[in-house]
């Protein structure tokens, strides 16, 4: 039979996957009605009239007892886990943003209360039309500051949650700028919609207020009974949390000794990676705890066998990052036992590192096109050469074909003897990438023309190359940078599109052709077959057929515009 205290940690790590993905979508709805809301306010700035319209639209949704029921559950839920998650730290170090989000989160009741009762509550219990017109001249001014409050709170709450559920998805990344005018304005515009709407109502009509005073008491009091009641449940939400900390201090205690030569002793309960921070051991943790990334992996060297196994969430980021079965998240992995770790990834903030690039600092899945070109017959065309005609050769090339990547807006990878490995699409978007792909493919077919004229004295034949170019998701990444400045270390890319780039263009010379490009990178970059003839070819390591275009000559593609990109990532 098991021991308890190893069994008990195993079965309760289930219900903690399952709680992240409740806070998760129940966040999700409360932001699509804070979303639709502001918007809503926002159309002030046209009129009331076309504010009330919007609305009628909205509440047809959110008033209707489904609507109703999903908002209402998705509040309580939200709010019960965030408390849960809150009571059960069993360690406050956490970062500033993470300190906002929940101290904001327990802050909301307290406005958003008394903004319902005057509203919602107003218009089921007591009979108002609480449409824009009384919201308004109820509003306006009296609660404007409150108003205010309110809405950062919300927003910002919001939007720190949804930058950690997108942080790691490249599309988010490269439309980053997006995102922070979109936060920035939606709130702006929304509250100078709801500022000038209600300066309309307060001094252009002749609006009345519906309520009698008794009416009006009946509403004040209850929100001041809401009011103090919830800074009571405040009040009971630190008392537990501040027990819980007294009781943790007198529980069972476990030793972690790390490899660099710590040794802490810790509550039982916390995870290696709270255990970190609350002794201050640097440790690595780019999604903040949250099983998101796979910075904070250890290596348990002792201990391991008397551990409870890692849950379904922390066992799927291990499996993609084909982790043996000693090595934990340090987020997840909460010791029973005494243990001896050693951290794996360096604990340097992406921030430290500075620049455009400091997302490939931890590596980031992209969709790109990559290119391989290789020179075919150059051992030939060498033999019984100097060793100093050979390297200028091989410079004027080299050099051509890596000035013609660069200026179509490509990034090259890496020079692989007589071959070109390059990436594009890495600061633009897919279908740019793509097309200038596309575009120096084509120019790097009529250079090489260029060069078999001007060195036909020098030759004594033609240099001939192979081109392949696929596109796809891939890896990009700063490998050998860990530990050093942004500038060290170049950014490479790994994956199945890599692998199939590079056997097109060794397809190219078994087909005598001097281009094959998957029907992948036509189709991202929006481009027309037109006559260029598409074919199946088996290649190494695909187990079906990939449909490609091959080409005898480069420069017959199809020629497309391109813009040259600023040099951010040589």
């Amino acid at each position: 039979m098991a021991h308890p205290d190893v069994a008990l940690p195993h079965k309760m790590t289930l219900p903690r996957v399952s709680l992240r993905q409740a806070r998760l979508a129940t966040g999700l709805v409360l932001f699509a009605f804070v979303l639709t809301h502001f918007l809503n306010h926002a159309v002030g700035l046209v009129s009331i009239d076309a504010m009330e319209w919007v609305r009628d639209l909205r509440t047809a949704v959110t008033r209707s007892l489904v609507g109703t029921l999903i908002l209402a559950g998705a509040f309580v839920i939200h709010f019960v886990l965030g408390v849960v998650v809150f009571v059960g730290r069993r360690n406050l170090r956490i970062a500033a943003h993470e300190w906002v989000q929940l101290a904001f989160g327990l802050l909301i009741p307290l406005l958003l209360m008394r903004h319902v009762t005057g509203l919602r509550v107003a218009h089921e219990y007591v009979g108002f039309e609480d449409n824009y017109t009384y919201a308004l001249w109820v509003m306006w001014t009296s609660e404007a500051v409150r108003q205010a409050v309110l809405m950062i709170l919300v927003w910002v709450h919001g939007c720190i949650g949804l930058h950690h559920w997108l942080e790691f998805r490249s599309w988010y990344r490269d439309l980053k700028w997006l995102w922070v005018a979109l936060a920035t304005l939606i709130p702006a515009l929304a509250y100078a919609g709801f500022a000038s709407a209600g300066r309309a109502v307060r001094y252009e009509t002749d609006f009345q207020p519906p309520f009698t005073p008794e009416q009006y008491k009946f509403l004040l009091g209850l929100m001041n009974y809401e009011f103090y009641g919830y800074l009571g449940v405040l009040a009971a939400v630190v008392a537990v949390r501040a027990g819980l900390s007294a009781v943790d201090h007198y529980r069972h205690k476990i030793t972690v000794t790390y490899t660099g030569g710590q040794r802490v002793s810790a509550r039982r309960g916390m995870s290696v990676l709270e255990i970190s921070r609350f002794n201050n051991i640097p440790h690595a943790s780019v999604c903040g705890g949250r099983a998101r990334c796979s910075t904070c992996r250890v290596r348990v060297i002792e201990g391991a066998a008397n551990e409870p196994p890692p849950d379904a969430g922390e066992r799927r980021v291990l499996q993609r990052v084909g982790a043996p079965a000693n090595v934990r998240l340090a987020c997840q992995y909460r010791p029973v036992s005494d243990i001896t770790v050693t951290t794996l990834l360096p604990a340097v903030s992406v921030d430290a590192l500075g620049g455009l690039t400091d997302k490939y600092f931890w590596g980031v899945e992209q969709d790109v096109t990559v290119m391989f070109c290789d020179l075919r017959g150059f051992t030939r065309l060498s033999e019984q050469r100097l060793s100093y005609d050979v390297v200028f050769l091989l410079n004027q090339y080299l050099g051509r074909m890596s000035e013609v990547i660069n200026d179509t807006g490509g990034y090259v990878d890496k020079f692989m003897g007589d071959g070109i490995m390059a990436i594009f699409g890495m600061d633009r978007p897919a279908k740019a990438g793509a097309r200038d792909a596309l575009a120096a493919t084509r120019a790097m077919g009529g250079v090489l023309d260029a060069l078999n004229q001007s060195l036909h004295e020098e030759l004594r034949g033609k240099l001939e190359m192979g081109i392949g170019l696929h596109a796809g998701t891939a890896i990009l990444g700063r490998i050998g940078a860990a530990g050093k400045s942004s500038g060290a270390g170049g950014v490479t890319a790994l994956g199945d599109t890599v692998n199939t780039a590079s056997r097109l263009e060794g397809a190219c010379k078994e087909l005598n052709m001097q281009a094959i490009i998957s029907t992948a990178v036509l189709d991202k970059a929006g481009v027309e077959r037109g006559g260029l003839e598409t074919r199946r070819i088996d290649i190494r390591g695909r187990v079906e057929p990939i449909e490609v275009v091959a080409v005898k000559r480069a420069t017959e593609l199809p020629a497309l515009e391109f813009h040259s990109t600023p040099d951010l990532l040589r």
